[in-house]
């Protein structure tokens, strides 16, 4: 029978996590779906681990390929799937039990193309909701505005849409790709829901390391990101569209960054390197997002003031 759901399995050495993340494939309530697993070149026993999990059930599937990346893996295990509908699973997060039947069901009562739910962050010593606004009717736009707050695993998308219209996540960079793709998938959706519960956990090891990777080229890449969006829906000729991206998202990544740059002691010689490259970028606000705006404003001038104090 072919499976209803296809969920897409990225990892790369893997080893100490996608056994809990194929544990909860296991427990899902809802049986029919099938798990892509795409190997981007590990050097571990990810591929033990996961072969262990093929003899005690076959919906698991495995697949090598010589390390691309994980956007490269993602776009493989689209191809290979064979449900109606797709998933994202990254090899450190699991799911609720119910997420597979619970989507399912309300993408399909509502014929929608797309829908998601909200996450869990999980780390060593404790679990918290992220929370969000749970919203359909615009979602292309609070999705930019950040007004909610969707994880990679918690989309499910109509396979029919990606196909159509060969939405591909980004290859070949290392960040802001999750964003670039979704953005394209919602730009094309004819129609979203959501289930208002948080259905999928973010695994998170080690905060204090990941926010310790603070580098400036960050902001670069948040740069050409928003750039690459702002070109793949240029068909749409939506000025609102635009106005949130380079009005209002485009200036927050930048003022927030340059912020940050601030407290994690960064030179002021390249402080104020960035903020020349850029400061072109941040003059205009024409776009009101409601508190949003008032905090990005807010945040805006105490930049200013910062930058003022470095000359």
């Amino acid at each position: 029978m072919k499976p209803k759901v296809s969920i897409v399995i990225p990892v790369y050495n893997g080893e100490k996590s996608i056994g809990i993340s194929l544990k909860s494939l296991l427990e899902q309530t809802d049986k029919n779906f099938e798990a892509i697993i795409v190997d981007d070149g590990s050097k571990d026993k990810t591929k033990d681990i996961t072969l262990e999990h093929i003899k005690l059930d076959s919906r698991f599937k495995y697949f090598f390929q010589e390390n691309a990346g994980v956007s490269a893996a993602r776009n493989k295990g689209t191809q290979l799937a064979t449900g109606e509908f797709i998933t994202f699973l990254d090899s450190d997060d699991f799911y609720e039990k119910t997420f597979i039947e619970k989507m399912v069901n309300k993408i399909e009562s509502e014929s929608a193309d797309v829908c998601y739910c909200g996450y869990n962050i999980v780390s060593p010593n404790k679990s918290k909701i992220k929370k969000t606004k749970f919203r359909s009717k615009d979602l292309l736009l609070d999705y930019i505005l950040g007004r909610v707050s969707i994880h990679t695993t918690g989309w499910m998308i109509r396979k029919k849409l990606i196909e159509e219209f060969d939405i591909k996540f980004p290859e070949g960079i290392s960040w802001g790709e999750d964003f670039e793709f979704f953005c394209e998938v919602l730009s094309h959706s004819k129609k979203n829901t959501c289930v208002k519960e948080y259905l999928t956990n973010y695994r998170v090891e080690f905060e204090e390391n990941r926010l310790s990777n603070f580098s400036m080229d960050k902001l670069d890449k948040d740069f050409i990101s928003i750039q690459r969006i702002a070109e793949k829906l240029d068909f749409m000729n939506d000025n609102i569209i635009e106005k949130a991206l380079l009005s209002y998202r485009l200036q927050a990544l930048l003022v927030y960054r340059l912020l940050l740059a601030f407290q994690f002691n960064v030179s002021k010689e390249e402080i104020l390197n960035y903020y020349e490259k850029y400061k072109i970028y941040l003059k205009n606000n024409n776009w009101n997002n409601g508190i949003r705006s008032v905090k990005l404003n807010f945040y805006k001038r105490k930049l200013f003031m910062k930058i003022g104090e470095l000359n």
